[in-house]
């Protein structure tokens, strides 16, 4: 069960990836709100003082430690798995997209004036990334499950049902088929 949120192997289609990110987003949603409200409850819904601040530091520092990295490695499973099924390799493009998003980051900080918005750290180019690979996680169509006979050269394509199969000669006396050479299909 525990294999199905945190594996980086297989394959999700967009349904399933979407359903995945959404039970995500939602859970990191009810976490921050119950961190909200633990707070609201110490402070005895009255402004709160700095014992509740700082047990609300302390809880978010912990919270931040424990929680980011599983958010970060199933939100990560998630895309690899999604990425899989598109045909795209992992390994190459989740790196790629968190270098060019950290590159996006220092290019905003050495000139604020190419943000989106003062303050927020993402230029046009950094969006419109986002936004393209969130768009191609979503929609993009998956490949078709794995076609032996496309693989393997020993194995002969499938006889379509409106061929005719010439008939055998009664005389004729049948051979078996000769193995494939080599070990098996894959051959060594």
């Amino acid at each position: 069960m525990l294999s199905a949120v945190f594996s980086f192997s297989g394959r999700l289609n967009r349904l399933q990836y979407f359903l995945g990110s959404w039970g995500l987003g939602t859970a990191l949603v009810v976490l921050v709100v119950v961190l909200l409200a633990s707070v609201g409850a110490m402070s005895g819904g009255g402004t709160p003082g700095p014992a509740a601040l700082t047990q609300l530091g302390v809880t978010a520092l912990l919270a931040l430690l424990v929680i980011a990295p599983i958010y970060f490695w199933i939100s990560f499973s998630l895309q690899a798995r999604r990425f899989r099924d598109i045909g795209w390799e992992p390994v190459f493009v989740i790196p790629a997209w968190i270098g060019a998003s950290i590159v996006d980051r220092i290019a905003v900080m050495g000139a604020p004036q190419i943000a989106v918005i003062h303050g927020s750290g993402v230029s046009w180019f950094g969006l419109l990334l986002n936004l393209g690979l969130a768009g191609c996680l979503l929609f993009w169509p998956g490949k078709p499950p794995f076609d032996v006979a496309s693989v393997f050269d020993d194995v002969p394509p499938p006889v379509q049902p409106t061929q005719a199969r010439p008939a055998a000669p009664a005389t004729a006396r049948t051979q078996p088929l000769a193995a494939p050479a080599g070990f098996g299909r894959r051959g060594l």
